[in-house]
């Protein structure tokens, strides 16, 4: 049995025990579901900066105790700068390999470094600080089968690091505010209702950030990330625009659980500049390349952002028109319909002040 040690940097609540069980948290239609022997090896790459070891390890080992090893190419840990030496430490299996950044890079552009790396057929996206539950893998991996240009979500389940205690997450799916392109939850749609079970997937319009699986092939294709961007912040917004738009798809996938510590206290690791202006940067960035003429809303609600240094935008103005990516207003009205009701009332306060976008 594995050790198990869950540590946060700042936080006064550890936990050491074997690999703890954690509830089944899946809808009972997903308990009974037979998985396709046939699936592609994965890439699983995890980020890692200003974190514990023990919760890394955390991480890794509920990795390695719930999920067939044999859909595992490789587990690819990006140390972007930590402060602690952990390579001998964190190899406690061949499948996992370390890259180490020569300079702090942050989460966006360290996902694209650990990317370029792998060997596997899907990409999964993982964070430092989660536990995978029971036959998580393969129904995201049965997701991209059907069509590589899915983007496959888990359910995010909830670890409070004032407890520690596993917590059966909602099923929601993601989207955001035009006010200020902050992500947000909403229910699925037309559930709870008895007629309407949940689904092998869901279509949402935005992914929360960190965790998904991608097809390796299809993430190089439609862009991988804005390396223009800093950290963290703004990221999912873009690549759900972008792959929705560019032709993908991203599904919630109701029978995938995993485990992810919810900080209370703020996030672990020090921006490359101020806070606020590396959110700044990334969202501006969004608007100015994907938004067309809707950036005029952000732009009214938000006008300290029309002197942020965002940076410069070719590479990704091209890639748009190379893959010859729908219109926002497509977004709109195919995937993200339930933004028509906000953009009815900004666009009723801009009235009230006699100012309506160009």
């Amino acid at each position: 049995a594995y050790e198990i040690a869950a540590c946060l940097v700042g936080s006064e609540m550890c936990i050491r025990d074997r690999v703890r069980d954690v509830p089944d948290t899946r809808p009972e239609i997903c308990k009974a579901e037979e998985f396709d022997v046939h699936l592609p090896k994965v890439s699983i790459i995890i980020p890692f900066h200003n974190e514990s070891e023990s919760i890394l390890l955390t991480t890794l080992k509920s990795i390695l105790f719930r999920t067939n090893k044999n859909l595992i190419e490789e587990i690819i840990i990006v140390d972007d700068l930590n402060p602690l030496n952990l390579d001998l430490s964190i190899r406690i299996d061949p499948k996992i390999k370390i890259i180490h950044n020569n300079k702090r890079e942050g989460l966006i552009r360290s996902k694209v470094i650990g990317a370029r790396e792998a060997t596997g057929s899907v990409l999964v996206f993982l964070e430092a600080h989660c536990e995978v539950n029971v036959n998580w893998l393969e129904p995201l991996l049965m997701v991209i089968k059907k069509n590589p240009t899915n983007v496959a979500i888990p359910i995010l389940d909830v670890i409070p690091d004032t407890d520690y205690v596993y917590k059966e997450g909602p099923v929601n799916i993601g989207g955001f505010s035009m006010r200020d392109l902050n992500f947000k939850w909403f229910p699925i749609r037309g559930w709870p209702k008895p007629d309407h079970p949940i689904g092998k997937w869901e279509p949402t319009p935005t992914m929360s950030g960190g965790l998904f699986a991608i097809s390796t092939k299809w993430f190089k294709v439609v862009g991988e990330y804005d390396m223009g961007m800093e950290i963290w912040g703004g990221e999912n917004v873009e690549s759900s625009i972008r792959i929705w738009t560019c032709g993908g798809s991203i599904l919630t996938v109701p029978c995938s659980r995993v485990g992810h510590v919810f900080r209370a206290g703020g996030f672990p690791y020090k921006w490359l500049s101020d806070v606020g202006q590396s959110i700044a940067r990334n969202k501006i960035r969004v608007v100015k390349v994907w938004l067309d003429e809707y950036q005029d809303y952000f732009l009214h609600f938000n006008p300290i952002f029309k002197s942020v240094d965002y940076g410069d935008l070719t590479d990704r103005i091209e890639l748009r028109k190379r893959l010859d990516c729908k219109s926002f207003q497509w977004y709109i009205d195919n995937v993200y319909p339930e933004l028509k009701e906000e953009i009815a009332k900004l666009k009723k306060e801009m009235n009230a002040t006699s100012v309506q976008p160009s």
